[in-house]
């Protein structure tokens, strides 16, 4: 179709433009020919721990056939990944067998597991799905963002519930409490550069992390922000990309801890992580020994997901 026969054809041009930079332009980390998920389960290598020295210790690393581009762990056992065009998949069995589905979606760069049977996911093209199943089906929920405007997809996800939870991209903060049917939109943080991740651990309460490790704490939801802290990221930057490469979770208000990856594309680059237990006024650290790829923690904080390799997952507990 010759768009720019049409009278409002300017108008056109920018809409699509504005998708097309919203949804799944970037490639994905590792290359997939396939558009279309397989609907019977699929087996995949799983391989055994190592023991490390430090505190963060391999649990395993699992490697999927179905498209990786966001994936976590809710504990050892129960595992979601998402990929491109919404291929989503789902292990009761510790990445042993994959049941593989459809979300109908843009790609997923974003995840939050709520439970073994809850769990949300966003990325491109404004798409939010929710699956109160275990990922067996997928429920489209009202989208994140106008598509008229968004420049990049949500790669943040943290929900308390079913119901009740936030969602970002870089440049975008929204919450719900009605199940997705509608997003309340607020204000950056005056002083925040682009957001690296969100956590919410309470009603109307949680954090903010912006790309250079400023802090915010919020108690309405964020319509108000307070600067906590401030994390060293030291040489560690942050690159412009769809990918999650920040994850946060407080237990309480003083109680958190937060990961960064390097890269998005299995590098032998830095992934850190930061503990604090007075609200991110002061922080301890230490090196993960992984390669550096997008991230996930676990609800607990204990249980660290990246994505370490073509569609693999490499998954990291910390022990104290």
């Amino acid at each position: 179709m010759n768009i720019a026969k049409h009278s409002d054809g300017a108008l056109k041009v920018l809409v699509i433009g504005i998708f097309m930079l919203s949804s799944c332009t970037t490639a994905p980390m590792f290359s997939s020919t396939s558009t279309a998920a397989p609907k019977t389960p699929t087996t995949a290598a799983v391989s055994k721990p190592i023991r490390l020295p430090g505190p963060w210790q391999i649990v395993g690393v699992y490697t999927a056939d179905q498209s990786v581009m966001t994936a976590g762990f809710y504990d050892e056992t129960h595992v979601a990944t998402g990929g491109v065009v919404g291929i989503m998949g789902y292990s009761d069995d510790a990445g042993k067998n994959w049941s593989v589905t459809d979300a109908n979606s843009d790609c997923r760069y974003g995840m939050d597991i709520i439970s073994p049977q809850v769990i949300w996911a966003c990325g491109g093209a404004t798409h939010v799905r929710k699956s109160l199943d275990g990922g067996q089906t997928w429920e489209a929920v009202t989208n994140f963002g106008d598509a008229r405007t968004i420049t990049n997809p949500c790669h943040s996800a943290s929900f308390i519930d079913e119901n009740t939870g936030w969602l970002a991209n870089s440049n975008l903060f929204g919450s719900t409490t009605d199940g997705g049917q509608t997003w309340t939109m607020q204000a950056l943080p005056e002083t925040a550069h682009k957001i690296a991740t969100i956590d919410t651990y309470d009603l109307n309460e949680g954090y903010l992390l912006d790309q250079k490790g400023a802090l915010f704490f919020t108690q309405d939801g964020g319509e108000h922000w307070l600067p906590t802290g401030q994390l060293a990221f030291g040489s560690i930057e942050l690159p412009a990309t769809a990918y999650q490469l920040a994850a946060m979770r407080f237990s309480d208000s003083q109680h958190g801890i937060v990961v960064i990856s390097s890269s998005p594309y299995a590098t032998e680059e830095p992934v850190m992580a930061f503990h604090t237990a007075d609200g991110g006024q002061t922080w301890t650290s230490e090196m993960v020994p992984v390669l550096a790829g997008p991230v996930y923690l676990s609800p607990e904080g204990n249980l660290l997901t990246v994505i370490s390799g073509v569609n693999q997952l490499t998954l990291l507990r910390y022990e104290e």
